[in-house]
């Protein structure tokens, strides 16, 4: 048989249970009871969808963008970013940035830098469509996680004659999210696929704060104490937490099995939606949870508070170079920007679940829409779930509303992210017999590929 498929065959058939499980299922443990009445505490119904009326009065846009790329024989590479937002009264706001560059960086490195810039030009998109929504409620739909935008390290571009696009980006979202702000303009990030697991981590944290208080009349308070560091530094020295619990296991024997388990979440790769698609009574949404930034960023954010002048010199060495006739100037941007970061604000994320028969949705707001003043460097470490009192549960009725009528089966998550998806999608065939096309005709070149592309085009 052709392509292997014989083999193919043979060992789905070999692993017929297993692999059906994992793609039913997930991971399975002990601590899925705990999980599904945590989730069940947690779960709220849906609202009502919007009218037809309702809709009509409000100024909605949805943006999106797409990248592509290509590697020619000489060294060189191509890429374009496309950008659009479209309104809910038929206007279009289209962006693009082409290139061609060189880099001696890794390709994990050239692929952030790529999926960066289609991130600034989706910016960019939004922040022209901004001044032109009508309406007496405004909305800004961006594909995507917002929270995951504010995380870039912000050191030098891997590409050469644009080391300092990160600053550049930077500062424009940081624009954006203050005129969002101040226009009262809600902005909210739709992620349909999404690996998050921080609903996950908070319950179980919950989980391994209820087992350690039953154990307080059992144990010593400095075995208490060194059980809580164990699991506060899991994922960093997985090697000693285990060997310290089974040292404490040795002494209070089965008491602690269940520790062990809490244990071994912690390193299991269960995503929140895993959790939602097993545990959901029915369609709705989850206690939206306040993200903290991470540790590694939050030592980020303090070395920029500390000296942020410093961090420039020390993380923009190539940047500085390439603006050498202009230091000074340059530094003066870059600390600026940087401290940008120091404010901008917290992100409220939470799961939505419109269908059983599809998939969650990952919906992202800054703090700010439900009148929370938070930043990520004032929150700290912790994040925390979000008392729904009677002002907030109607902005985020408002929200969740709105996104269940442009709600359309699996496929059409978002009836307007879909369609601007569809718009602004950069296909192969766009960029073999369009974009290609036009640099050999404009620049009188023969664009040759390198070895790995299917062949080679001449004009």
């Amino acid at each position: 048989m052709p392509k292997f498929v014989d083999l193919f065959v043979n060992e789905v058939r070999r692993k017929r249970d297993y692999m059906k499980l994992k793609l039913v299922k997930g991971s399975i443990s002990a601590l899925d009871e705990d999980f599904q009445n945590l989730l069940m505490e947690n779960w709220h119904p849906l609202p009502q969808e919007l009218t037809n009326d309702s809709i009509g009065d409000i100024g909605l846009s949805a943006v999106d963008g797409s990248r592509g790329l290509r590697d020619y024989a000489n060294g060189s590479r191509l890429f374009v970013v496309r950008g659009l937002a479209l309104t809910n009264a038929g206007e279009q706001f289209r962006r693009l940035e082409t290139e061609i560059f060189m880099s001696q960086e890794s390709e994990i490195d050239i692929d952030r830098y790529i999926r960066q810039k289609t991130e600034s030009i989706e910016i960019a998109a939004a922040t022209e469509v901004a001044p032109h929504l009508k309406g007496s409620r405004r909305f800004i739909l961006i594909d995507g996680s917002l929270y995951g935008r504010m995380f870039h390290l912000l050191r030098d571009s891997p590409v050469e004659g644009d080391r300092d696009f990160i600053l550049r980006y930077v500062n424009s979202y940081a624009e954006f999210l203050h005129r969002c702000k101040d226009e009262n303009i809600i902005l909210v990030g739709v992620s349909k696929d999404s690996r998050a697991h921080f609903l996950r981590d908070l319950f179980l944290k919950r989980i391994c704060s209820t087992e350690l208080k039953k154990l307080d009349s059992s144990l010593r308070e400095e075995e208490i104490s060194e059980l809580q560091s164990c699991f506060s530094t899991i994922h960093d020295k997985p090697g000693l937490c285990f060997h310290k619990l089974e040292r404490l296991t040795e002494k209070y024997g089965s008491k602690l099995a269940k520790l062990k388990e809490i244990m071994l979440e912690f390193l299991r790769s269960r995503p929140d939606f895993q959790l939602i698609m097993n545990f959901a009574p029915e369609a709705g949404y989850c206690t939206p949870i306040e993200l903290a930034a991470d540790q590694h960023f939050l030592r980020e954010l303090h070395s920029i508070s500390k000296d942020a002048k410093s961090y420039v010199r020390r993380h923009f060495r190539n940047a500085l170079l390439e603006n050498m006739s202009q230091e000074d100037q340059f530094v003066a941007f870059a600390t600026k920007v940087v401290g940008k970061v120091l404010e901008f604000p917290t992100i409220i994320s939470f799961h939505l679940f419109l269908d059983r028969r599809s998939t969650p949705l990952r919906i992202d707001i800054p703090s700010w829409v439900l009148r929370l003043s938070d930043t990520l460097s004032s929150l700290g470490a912790g994040s925390r779930s979000i008392d729904l009192h009677n002002n907030l549960a109607k902005v985020l009725d408002e929200i969740i509303s709105l996104l269940r009528s442009g709600y359309s089966g699996l496929e059409d998550y978002n009836i307007w992210l879909k369609r601007v998806d569809d718009e602004v999608k950069l296909r192969r065939v766009d960029m073999d017999t369009i974009y290609e096309r036009v640099l050999e005709k404009e620049l009188g070149v023969t664009l040759i590929h390198t070895r790995g592309y299917r062949r080679v085009k001449f004009p």
